[in-house]
């Protein structure tokens, strides 16, 4: 029979507890993941936004608590999630090193800061604390199957792939670079920034860049303007067929080939395929991701050293402007 984990959560926003609800169908939230896990008992949740805790805690019928000490202290946790804005995550994760717990998911990326963020990695390791970091496609299985198929070859070797994206390379690019980097590969030396605006913060530009990976010979990625709206899409041009996530990833669209009906000697793409992926369940999946690490010790999908090397390929990004 598996334990019984205690699990608290370090901020009272839209990814913490805000974008679902207990009866939603998808888990948009680490409340609701934590809710629906039969070893997990989610008993506390604290932001320094008083009135949304307790507005949060209401909603996931859980205890509100004013800071992370008084709720550290009390509920003494196994699992703390960290969903408190990017600035404040290096500070948030130190001070949870007080409190011990078994293991910790932190929202991406680490923190803002490179350096930072090897030191956080690093103290981690020292305390034997396992460090999860929610890249959310690695949690999805639709990527997960998707990623074993270019590896065993099925769709042909990778021609080349586009990836768009708004809000910030660290905030949301860096969600893009660890996507390709898990189905592609680590990044090779060339890397060449195009073009940077500020739709999000100033000290988080939205970079458009050509990058080369282990097995993806041209990526292009393409910075958006989250001010007009939001977008995420990779288009992935294989020698057997095309490959698109479509809606910030929800859903996949495939195109086989075919001969050309009209000029002879041709072969087109077929008209696309477009189903449903799993990442409206990824959080579930991070969250029994977490429970099997802490139960059988099967590897953590995303640790702390997959989010280091996405966040090293970010700055050398910013370097290059």
């Amino acid at each position: 029979m598996k334990n019984k984990y205690k699990a608290v959560i370090i901020g009272a926003g839209r990814i913490a507890a805000g974008f679902d609800t207990p009866k939603s169908k998808a888990v948009l939230t680490h409340a609701h993941a934590y809710t629906l896990h039969s070893s997990v008992d989610l008993a506390g949740i604290c932001d320094t936004d008083h009135e949304k805790t307790r507005a949060k805690a209401k909603k996931w019928s859980i205890r509100a608590f004013d800071n992370l000490a008084e709720m550290c202290i009390h509920v003494k946790p196994d699992i703390i999630s960290v969903c408190t804005p990017d600035e404040t995550h290096f500070e948030v994760l130190k001070t949870i090193l007080k409190y011990s717990p078994k293991l910790v998911i932190c929202e991406k990326p680490v923190t803002i800061n490179i350096d930072h963020t090897k030191k956080i990695i690093g103290l981690y390791k020292r305390e034997r604390i396992p460090l999860l970091v929610n890249y959310s496609r690695r949690f999805d299985t639709t990527v997960q199957n998707f990623k074993a198929k270019i590896e065993s070859g099925e769709y042909g070797k990778v021609l080349g792939a586009t990836g768009i994206y708004t809000k910030g390379i660290l905030h949301n690019g860096s969600h893009m670079i660890d996507l390709v980097q898990y189905l592609f590969g680590e990044i090779n030396a060339k890397i060449n920034a195009l073009y940077s605006q500020s739709d999000y913060l100033p000290t988080d530009k939205t970079v458009s860049a050509f990058l080369q990976f282990k097995n993806c010979p041209q990526f292009f990625l393409m910075g958006s303007d989250e001010r007009s709206y939001s977008i995420f899409e990779l288009d992935i041009l294989f020698a057997k067929k095309r490959i698109r996530f479509l809606e910030s990833g929800f859903y996949v669209s495939e195109q086989n080939l075919f001969s050309d009906p009209l000029y002879s000697g041709y072969t087109v793409l077929d008209k696309p395929i477009i189903r449903t992926t799993n990442l409206s369940t990824a959080l579930s999946c991070l969250v029994e991701n977490a429970v099997e690490h802490l139960e059988t010790g099967a590897p953590l999908l995303c640790d702390g050293a997959d989010a280091y090397k996405t966040q090293v390929v970010c700055s050398k990004i910013l370097k290059k402007l």
